[in-house]
């Protein structure tokens, strides 16, 4: 299992981590957000979230706060 927490400002490294399975980061109200294809659908991922790759690829997202 691997981590990683979309800050608002690493999409590239939140890229490089979930390859295709990424939308590009749209903003709303002063905050970003981005999509994450979850393998049951797409998934926000909001600032401080944590994206975490399973041992078998899936993704999955842990909600922060």
């Amino acid at each position: 299992m691997e981590t990683i927490q979309y800050t608002g400002t690493n999409y590239d490294e939140v890229k490089q981590f979930c390859g295709d399975k990424i939308l590009a980061p749209y903003f709303c109200m002063g905050f970003s957000m981005l999509s994450v294809d979850t393998g049951e659908g797409f998934e926000s991922v909001n600032e401080g979230d944590v994206i975490v790759r399973e041992d078998d690829g899936r993704l999955r997202i842990e909600k922060q706060g």
